[in-house]
């Protein structure tokens, strides 16, 4: 079994006054693990469902392996979705959930069976196949669902938030197990999720949506390390520092910064003007000669580091974590290298919209 390319060119979709998709376009190669990124509302799902046939666009187009597929049923699409919550039949046994479609679209009976029997065997569960939904845990529900996934001859599969029903640490273990038998069969995967944790741990690329648009693509690395937008640096990595500073010059490929009475680098293209100081907590130092100082007002103890809240003055705190342990109340200085900072321009819709969820 080989996955397919998907491609999704300037796809709308509005219900009313509201954008759903304003403009997406992305393409999928052929065995990629696809994750689509963002918070509740962003279009991530109508999306999905698009690609599967459950919704037609209102402009745009879908195309798998390189042909349109608009119009055509999503059971002749070679996709196989996964909504939330398995939507296993309770009422049947995990043989009969898993053959349910084929029997539907008219397969003979003995090529149901060899199909039924080659899913089960591939997701672990031709020994349970006579169970019914609720004697299965969550992650092996989970693994029907795949398996019926599997034996409609999917290419493609669209995950949509397949984790939600899960405890944290089931979830942890099925997602591992999904992403590997996807990779063994060469299937394709778009995986929808609003887990920022959990998109980086699967994806080989990854696009943040936001407000029905896509904010960046690429790899969990590049958006972790290289965020292009305020947004993104927000919702990749949970916790950043914003700081509002200013433009006072340039050194080679570092932009310098003015933030309150001292003068820090950053990367940037910057030349002028108001800007946003983003470091993430974890490149933050302690250091005797850093050029930020303050006083720490809270310290958690995280495991291998500490978290600490440092009050820099005229309203500015900052999230820092580091292994090393001070006092609450102590005044400590700050450093970073340039390398691990970047500077944008400061958003004209203001820093607290640039990067709210909603």
């Amino acid at each position: 079994m080989a996955g397919a390319s998907v491609a999704v060119v300037d796809l709308r979709k509005a219900y009313g006054p509201i954008r759903a998709l304003d403009g997406v376009s992305l393409e999928v190669g052929e065995g990629e693990y696809f994750v689509v990124l963002g918070p509740l509302g962003s279009g991530r799902s109508t999306l999905l469902k698009c690609i599967a046939g459950i919704l037609e666009p209102d402009e745009g187009d879908v195309l798998i392996d390189g042909e349109s597929v608009l119009g055509v049923p999503p059971e002749r699409r070679g996709v196989g979705y996964m909504p939330p919550g398995y939507a296993l039949f309770p009422h049947m046994t995990v043989w009969e959930n898993v053959a349910y479609g084929l029997w539907i679209r008219g397969f003979p009976k003995e090529e149901v069976e060899e199909r039924v029997r080659e899913a089960l065997e591939l997701v672990g569960l031709l020994e349970r196949a006579n169970s019914y939904p609720h004697q299965l845990s969550g992650g092996q529900r989970q693994r029907v669902a795949l398996a019926r996934a599997l034996a409609s001859g999917a290419r493609v599969l669209l995950l949509d938030e397949p984790l939600t029903a899960l405890d944290a640490i089931l979830a942890l273990e099925v997602r591992r197990e999904v992403r590997a038998l996807a990779k063994d069969l060469g299937l394709t995967v778009i995986h929808v999720t609003h887990d920022q944790e959990e998109a980086m741990a699967v994806a080989d690329r990854i696009a943040v949506m936001r407000r029905g648009r896509i904010e960046q693509v690429g790899t969990p690395l590049e958006l972790y390390l290289r965020p292009r937008t305020l947004f993104v640096a927000r919702f990749i990595g949970g916790e950043n520092n914003f700081l509002e500073c200013r433009v006072v010059g340039r050194r080679g490929r570092f932009v310098r910064l003015e933030l309150g009475s001292s003068v820090v680098e950053a990367v940037g293209d910057l030349e002028a003007g108001r800007a946003v100081l983003v470091v993430r907590p974890e490149m933050l130092r302690l250091s005797e000669r850093g050029p930020l100082e303050g006083i720490v007002r809270t310290r958690e103890f995280l495991g291998k580091v500490y978290k600490y809240v440092v009050d820099l003055g005229e309203g500015r705190r900052v999230l820092v974590k580091e292994a090393r342990r001070v006092e609450v109340g102590a005044r400590v200085r700050l450093s970073f290298s340039p390398e691990d900072a970047l500077a944008f321009p400061y958003p004209p819709e203001g820093l607290e919209e640039a990067v709210r969820y909603e």
